[in-house]
């Protein structure tokens, strides 16, 4: 039921209830403060995540007193919110992504301001984001002047227009400067609101292209939270999306989790390649529309593809005409210490389609995009492209892009990312030298993470999608009481801060971790 009451009422119909029957109850409040209820829900068996209540800002007649509502957020929020105020917002109003957003509440750090390389939370502690966020803070968290300057501009012309029938300056702009940093004949771009949205786009246009169906994607692989992307996506991510998007189909890649192709990266990756080339006969290559790969697989271990294996994979999509769509939205724009991931090849290939975000604005609004070479752009001048959002092609996101870009090549941020790559080299080495519970190390360029481990065996602390272990967890804790923030995901942890940092903060980083690792080193099991 929906009861408009004030508190006497509530109290009377919760007192009534039997504490064995537990019911839902959303309460529009017209008189009372909603804190009179939780403790007397405290007093019941209704449990909190049941219960909603709202303040009645709508007249008889149906309109929302604005004059109202404007009144209590303004005199709500007057002052600066503590960490506590935030959490309880939070937990009254938000959903958190991924994970149960009761225990996300609990371990949220509540970001309040950014400066270069680091963050600070609402009481006042300092944080190096060593994960760049989301692998997408490319320049940190200051904007550069020049890209406000570009966003407000683009505030003071046009901030919006439909990208169905209309075309904006910023558009053109940022296509031919892309245009002239992909190499090869990448030279058309669809844009889109992420990274997800991005290889959705990519699936459906690789379809429509080939009229084939099938696609292929590796099981070690992320390709975004959206249904289809989902699809592609090959690590446990995926399972509770299932059944989902038909005609995906799942390969390993050169580093499977629990075995090796081949005593070396030479035998390895020819084995792997004849693998994908027999399940590209068992499905049929005149059914398959495109080979999803991410050009150096990202949450799923910085895999860096062994020597040959995406020109390998560019020639049997070539033999079979099958699309290559490489996964670039981690990977782009500098990262891996090249402009993109697959240009650590040679001679260097062109994919048919690359897809991007992140890195493509350092993240600063929200943006992804399509590239795709001359051909298939020429399919799509006669044939509906059937994809479209109301956020597709927005100039502001545009003009953030292209202001990035331009300071990128401007401050030559590659170069950097090459001088400090041999620096993340180097201290994550140093840590291995030193530290049992270090497994393995990998980086290219600012792309880094460590594999852990609890034994001499190389067992890891936490299996694949395994729970949470007690050493780990503590780990983490002592990362963020020491000031330093990055992802753990299982037994790793990664190393990928801003590309804009320079070697006093890489060293400041690994002192922290080195201090933490010490503690770590007290689990291992010899």
């Amino acid at each position: 039921e929906l009861l408009h009451c004030d508190f006497k009422r509530l109290q009377a119909v919760v007192s009534t209830q039997s504490t064995g029957a537990p019911f839902f109850i959303q309460v529009q409040m017209i008189h009372s403060s909603p804190k009179l209820i939780r403790p007397l829900l405290a007093r019941t068996n209704i449990p909190r995540a049941c219960f909603s209540t709202s303040t009645n800002f709508y007249k008889e007649n149906g309109q929302l007193n604005g004059k109202d509502l404007l009144a209590k957020h303004s005199d709500k929020f007057k002052n600066e919110m503590t960490h506590d105020e935030i959490i309880q917002v939070i937990r009254d109003n938000t959903l958190f992504s991924w994970n149960p957003s009761g225990a996300a509440a609990n371990s949220a750090l509540t970001v309040t301001k950014g400066e270069g390389v680091y963050f600070y939370d609402a009481k006042g502690k300092k944080y190096l984001d060593f994960n760049s966020q989301a692998m997408c803070s490319n320049l940190g968290h200051t904007v550069p002047q020049e890209v406000k300057d570009e966003i407000n501009n683009q505030l003071n012309t046009i901030a919006y227009s439909y990208p169905c029938a209309t075309v904006t300056p910023i558009k053109a702009k940022l296509s031919a400067l892309l245009a002239d940093i992909f190499p090869g004949d990448i030279n058309h771009f669809f844009y889109t609101s992420g990274g997800a949205e991005s290889n959705e786009t990519a699936l459906r246009m690789a379809r429509l292209y080939t009229g084939r169906h099938k696609i292929l994607a590796r099981y070690r692989s992320y390709h975004g939270g959206t249904l289809g992307a989902m699809a592609l996506t090959g690590d446990p991510r995926r399972w509770p999306s299932e059944p989902s998007v038909t005609g995906i189909i799942h390969f390993m890649d050169p580093y499977p989790y629990s075995f090796n192709w081949g005593d070396n990266h030479e035998e390895a990756t020819k084995r792997n390649l004849q693998y994908l080339k027999e399940t590209i006969m068992y499905e049929g290559p005149k059914n398959i529309a495109a080979i999803f790969v991410e050009s150096v697989t990202g949450t799923n271990g910085i895999l860096i593809p062994p020597k040959g294996y995406l020109e390998e994979i560019r020639k049997i999509c070539d033999e079979n005409g099958i699309v290559m769509v490489c996964d670039e939205v981690m990977n782009g724009f500098g990262r891996t210490g090249q402009m993109f991931g697959f240009m650590h090849t040679n001679p260097v290939i062109t994919p048919d389609i690359v897809t991007m975000a992140k890195g493509i604005n350092g993240a600063f609004v929200p943006l992804g995009a399509v590239g795709c070479r001359d051909k298939i752009a020429k399919h799509f001048e006669t044939n509906a492209i059937s994809i479209g959002s109301t956020y597709n092609s927005h100039p502001i996101g545009l003009a953030s892009a292209y202001g990035v870009l331009k300071y990128m090549l401007k401050n030559d941020t590659l170069g950097h990312v090459q001088q400090m790559a041999p620096v993340l080299k180097r201290l994550q080495t140093e840590l291995k030298d030193k530290h049992p519970t270090i497994k393995a190390i990998r980086n290219t360029g600012l792309f880094g993470i460590i594999d852990l481990q609890k034994n001499s065996k190389g067992e890891p602390f936490v299996v694949y999608n395994g729970a949470p272990h007690a050493a780990i967890n503590q780990f983490k804790a002592d990362l963020l009481n020491n000031g330093l923030f990055t992802l753990i995901r299982w037994s790793s942890f990664f190393t990928n801060p801003p590309l804009t940092i320079n070697e006093k903060e890489l060293a400041q980083g690994f002192e922290i971790i080195d201090k933490a690792l010490t503690t770590l080193d007290k689990s291992f099991e010899k």
